[in-house]
């Protein structure tokens, strides 16, 4: 699957963290700071279809489209792995690079629903019993890796073993899902594989969207962290394949698979460019991108909407902006102080400064961890709590947990003042722009928020897998699936030797007692309204918590050339289907 609920962090408008190789969300600097109808051949919404109108897509069918031409794309940093599954490729921007060369069973439309992708998946079927969910599948025989190789039962099976958590050598972007299976094996053959899980297992396509990795490429832990710091042909399937990669410049080169064996790709070229995210909308506006992120970035969007041959596409979507406080920094680990915090950020403020100069409809403060609006199952947690903007709330929190105003106007505690860091995104707008509100803001409830630049070039996403900060901002790269990844960010589990430790992509490394008895009812519960029920659930602890401060929903704003097709803001969806994108004629 390509857009599964991980979340990838992004720092401002371009790099983010993804987990969609599991279903989960993914993280991004921010640098602008299960359906049955197949995935190949003409698009078929209709306009009237709300799924057509979820997106900004130039939704056009293949036979309107030419034959030729190529796109060019880029990634804002240097490729350290090849694996998306592993903790240090969970990104975005690494995500959409590899989509054209990746298995993808399911596809997504703009609603976020799961179509099953017929190159890959034959068909998918459930069954219940004595409790627990058996999902057996039946694969296109005709599905190959790059070298030859049929994909099969085996992939599935090591790629289950090596991201389902017990083996914590393995640095896993998140194992939820995989952790909720049983058994994996072949059926009648390799062609068939039946998958049984411990429980029911509501989001089970999160899983199986993503397709398998290859056996050979996941065999230890040592092949799995390291083995994929170059790029390995075999590894990899797809509508393109890759053809060039300059380390030097960071120049990707794909074109199409000569095994392949679906709907030929109309483009006989895509090119990834290493390009520093503040750099790229002058690029775009000068004709050397064809495709670029904007997100948040008020003088990005304007320079997009001006560039010639170009359009700006729009849709929601189910990214949003926040801070992560590292419960393990000094003072942090104080749910008071992280609440006091909360109550001292203006968030509305923040949210219309990052986006001023975006279309105003597009500016949504956020007030939910788990839940977007938009979603089924919004509930505003910060109204729900009464743990809003309220600065005499917030200093009234540290006064009744001991803390005194210093002489400095900080407060102070057993001869300490409450000096917080925030790691600001070098070069990431959005990041400087939110550290000098939250300095001044929360300056004025006796916080001192001190800064340390972070070179994104060379410390991203190392600054969040090493937890080199206080507080810092990223965007969550969502997916359809709000509660699949509760786990990933906000859980923790036992290692080899018993010991509970935070989840990779719990930045925070906070333990919330709520999630973790929740989190195994709604992993499990197949009834939609009680899901949502215990979501919310979910979502108010985390709020109370103090987990993140979600800040706004990051729109999705997409400048792309104007006769690019298939391609664009893609609503709920994360990732096109490449072989469909092309040039109109």
């Amino acid at each position: 699957m390509k857009q599964p609920k991980v979340l990838l962090p992004i720092i401002a408008g371009g790099l983010a963290l993804v987990l969609a190789a599991c279903g989960g969300p993914v993280a991004t600097p921010d640098t602008s700071a299960s359906g049955s109808a197949p995935a190949t051949g003409a698009p078929s919404a209709e306009p009237s279809d709300p799924a057509a109108s979820a997106w900004d897509i130039n939704e056009t069918p293949r036979d309107q489209l030419v034959q030729g031409g190529e796109f060019i794309g880029s990634i804002g940093y240097p490729i350290s792995t090849w694996n998306q599954f592993n903790i240090n490729g969970n990104d975005a921007e690494l995500v959409q690079l590899q989509a054209p060369i990746s298995p993808a069973y399911y596809d997504y439309n703009g609603l976020g629903e799961p179509v099953i992708n017929n190159d890959y998946l034959e068909s998918a079927t459930e069954d219940v019993t004595d409790g627990k969910l058996t999902i057996t599948m039946k694969l296109n025989p005709k599905a190959v890796w790059n070298d030859g190789k049929v994909i099969g039962a085996d992939d599935w099976i090591a790629t289950w073993k090596a991201n389902n958590g017990e083996d914590r050598d393995f640095a896993v972007a998140s194992s939820d899902g995989w952790s909720e299976i049983e058994s994996i094996k072949a059926g009648a053959d390799q062609q068939e594989v039946i998958i049984t899980f411990k429980s029911t297992y509501p989001d089970w396509t999160a899983i199986v969207s993503t397709g398998p990795q290859r056996a050979e490429g996941v065999k230890d832990a040592k092949t799995y962290n390291d083995g994929w710091a170059d790029y390995v042909d075999e590894y990899f399937t797809g509508p393109f394949k890759v053809s060039s990669w300059d380390k030097t410049s960071g120049t990707v080169v794909m074109e199409p698979n000569p095994n392949w064996w679906g709907d030929k790709p109309l483009l006989d070229k895509l090119t990834w460019k290493q390009i520093a995210d503040d750099a790229k909308s002058a690029a775009f506006a000068n004709q050397e991108l064809d495709y670029y992120d904007i997100g948040p970035n008020p003088a990005g969007y304007q320079e997009a909407s001006s560039a010639q041959n170009s359009v700006v596409r729009k849709s929601n979507g189910p990214d949003y902006r926040h801070f992560t406080l590292n419960s393990k920094s000094p003072f942090l680990d104080d749910v008071n102080v992280r609440q006091a915090i909360l109550m001292g950020l203006d968030r509305e403020t923040i949210a219309a400064s990052d986006m001023a100069g975006l279309p105003e409809d597009m500016i949504k403060k956020l007030d939910n961890n788990l839940y977007v609006h938009g979603l089924p199952g919004y509930v505003d947690q910060a109204a729900a709590t009464g743990l809003d903007y309220n600065p005499d709330g917030a200093k009234q929190k540290l006064e009744g947990a001991g803390w005194a105003l210093n002489s400095a106007g900080f407060y102070e505690k057993d001869g300490k003042q409450l000096d917080i860091e925030f790691a600001t995104l070098g070069g990431v707008s959005t990041s400087e722009n939110e550290y000098v509100l939250a300095h001044d803001q929360l300056k004025a409830i006796g916080v001192n928020l001190t800064q340390r630049v972070v070179d994104v070039s060379k410390d991203w996403p190392g600054v969040l897998v090493e937890h080199k900060f206080g507080i810092v901002a990223f965007s969550w790269i969502g997916t359809p699936y709000p509660l699949n990844n509760i786990g990933q960010i906000y859980g923790v589990s036992k290692n080899k030797k018993g010991e509970e430790v935070p989840n990779d992509s719990n930045y925070a490394q906070l333990r919330i007692d709520k999630v973790q008895e929740l989190k195994p009812l709604i992993d499990t519960e197949m009834d939609p309204a009680k899901r949502t029920e215990l979501g919310n659930q979910a979502a108010q602890a985390i709020w109370e918590a103090v987990h993140t401060i979600p800040l706004y929903q990051r729109p999705r704003l997409v400048g792309v050339r104007d006769t690019l097709a298939n391609i664009g803001a893609l609503g709920m969806s994360r990732v096109p289907v490449w072989e469909n994108v092309g040039y109109t004629k």
